[in-house]
């Protein structure tokens, strides 16, 4: 585990966007999440789950999400689903 802190103005907004990145995709998966389970609900014989109680749900909550830590992503992995175009450019080099 690196204890890497961003020192220049341009690492701490690489941070900063990366964090931000982290955090829109834990909402839109909770969100998902919540869509599924009330979807579910919704088809019980008892009837649909009321409005009162949707109004209080919301996928920004954190009570089920470590804030503090260190997130290591294998992009090597996957580069080629998250990047196609980099992946077939680099095939093509080493075909030269």
């Amino acid at each position: 585990v690196s204890n890497y802190q961003a020192k220049h103005d341009d690492e701490m907004q690489a941070v900063a966007d990366a964090l931000s990145l982290i955090a829109n995709i834990v909402m839109a998966w909770t969100t998902a999440q919540m869509q599924k389970v009330v979807d579910h609900w919704n088809q019980r014989p008892r009837g649909k789950v009321p409005a009162e109680l949707i109004e209080h749900l919301a996928p920004t909550r954190t009570e089920g999400i470590i804030l503090r830590g260190v997130f290591n992503f294998p992009l090597e992995q996957y580069a080629e689903q998250l990047l196609p175009s980099a992946a077939s450019k680099k095939a093509a080099g080493k075909g030269s």
